[in-house]
């Protein structure tokens, strides 16, 4: 998985502009080579702007706008105003732009830009290709989500992705009772380490993927049935099926905000707001998702970081 979102933008100029008075200068990221249409960052509000000539400035959607700055109907606009500007509905490729880069540029899903796209491995883009790029609809949608795995003001990111996928994935329906507040509270840990969830080979290493993609996680082969084992003490957060891609998933919140997530899973064998013990079986290996074959996801995070599970895993 990606997280793509959190690491440093690759190729942004930092530019400033100036609104007059005392207020100091409002810094803008310019994604991209140059400012103006295809650009974003951050505007500062003048008289006689409006949402509609802001999107039209910046080649963005006004519903995009105004989702990311809170901003509701009437949707009036005040003098000196910043308002936060996401990414563009396309780009224009550069040279020596991969589908890994772009992705980073911008803050969003490699898998995401390829279905936009229509774009299939090994993901070759062209100088001068114009790319449609993701909607902030589509991540408010994964933001709600990411509300229910909140152990702190820093939750931990709750999307994780198959076998050598470096992105986000939308949540297309999150019910009610996925949102309802957990009052579980989170256990110790009893240990510094995380247990190993399931014996198996290796297929996959956390780490940049040919073709662009990313994975922040591990997969490990195993037969089909084999008993998956909560790495921690915990409390389960998520448990189900709604996030495209990863099949049946687990994600268990531990003390000091570490997150583990289990995809792919065969069945699920706990619930949301259960509390879990180190070594308990939490499900059952299978191919459920986007794989074709029985394994398992695991990824550990901190905070909104990926981290390579193999660091902190026994022995």
């Amino acid at each position: 998985m990606n997280r793509a979102f959190f690491l440093p933008f690759l190729g942004v100029l930092i530019l400033t502009s100036c609104i007059g008075g005392r207020q100091s200068p409002a810094p803008v990221t310019v994604y991209g080579a140059s400012a103006g249409a295809g650009s974003a960052g951050v505007h500062s509000v003048v008289e006689g702007d409006t949402l509609y000539s802001i999107s039209g400035r910046y080649n963005i959607a006004m519903r995009d706008i105004a989702i990311d700055n809170k901003i509701s109907a009437p949707f009036r606009l005040k003098e000196g105003m910043r308002l936060k500007l996401p990414p563009p509905q396309e780009y224009k490729v550069r040279r020596g732009d991969s589908l890994y880069i772009v992705s980073r540029l911008f803050g969003v899903n490699t898998s995401e830009i390829a279905r936009l796209n229509d774009l299939h491995s090994p993901y070759v883009l062209r100088t001068g290709q114009t790319l449609r790029l993701p909607s902030v609809t589509r991540k408010a949608e994964t933001t709600r989500l990411a509300s229910v795995a909140k152990p702190s003001a820093k939750p931990p990111h709750p999307n994780p992705l198959p076998e050598g996928r470096g992105d986000k994935r939308a949540v297309s329906k999150v019910s009610s009772k996925t949102r309802a507040k957990i009052t579980a509270k989170t256990p110790k840990r009893s240990s510094s380490k995380f247990l190993k969830p399931v014996s198996g080979r290796l297929i996959s290493s956390y780490g940049p993927k040919k073709n662009g993609l990313h994975n922040d996680g591990i997969n490990i082969a195993a037969a089909k049935g084999t008993p998956v084992r909560a790495a921690e003490n915990g409390v389960v957060v998520y448990a189900g099926s709604e996030l495209k891609g990863s099949g049946n998933l687990v994600l268990i919140r531990h003390q000091d905000r570490w997150m583990t997530a289990y995809a792919h899973m065969d069945r699920t064998l706990i619930k949301r707001g259960q509390t879990i013990k180190r070594g308990q079986t939490i499900g059952t290996v299978g191919s459920t998702g986007s794989v074709d074959r029985p394994q398992l996801h695991f990824e550990v995070r901190r905070g909104t970081e990926a981290i390579n599970p193999k660091v902190y895993l026994e022995g």
